[in-house]
């Protein structure tokens, strides 16, 4: 295979990936949003909730995330002049942050679990749920618009 080839291949694998990964981050902060305003009261629902987040977060978001991870660092290797480029910064630190998105997820869906809803508010909630929302806008336009 080529090299150009190569590299469509890991960039094909890594859209998708990526694709992936922002479906589970976006579902999976949405569920704790009705973990919080439905599952409290209600053990069926908590039940099923808990459920939902552990699985999304462990078949889908967090492979997704790796996968996005192995084939962006791969093409980066193939193409190490990217690293010079500034919107390929800017995109670098957004990844970052939601690399920091992905884990921060992790202290909700075990609390919730054992159902402590303590330290948390239905807007901050709400909130969190966009943050990858503006991270990926933020990361599209650098990567399609290239304005740096």
């Amino acid at each position: 295979m080529q090299l150009a080839q190569h590299y469509l291949v890991l960039k094909t694998i890594h859209v998708v990936a990526i694709i992936s990964w922002m479906a589970g981050l976006l579902y999976f902060y949405r569920l704790f949003v009705y973990h919080f305003t439905q599952g409290q009261n209600n053990a069926s629902i908590h039940s099923l909730l808990s459920v939902m987040e552990t699985r999304l977060y462990q078949y889908i978001t967090l492979p997704a995330m790796v996968v996005s991870m192995i084939t962006g660092l791969a093409m980066i290797h193939a193409n190490p002049s990217l690293m010079a480029q500034k919107w390929f910064q800017i995109k670098i630190v957004c990844v970052f942050f939601m690399i920091t998105v992905t884990f921060h997820g992790i202290t909700p869906l075990r609390r919730f679990k054992q159902k402590n809803f303590q330290k948390y508010s239905n807007i901050g909630l709400r909130m969190m749920n966009e943050v990858p929302t503006l991270l990926m806008i933020v990361i599209v336009i650098m990567v399609i618009m290239k304005p740096f």
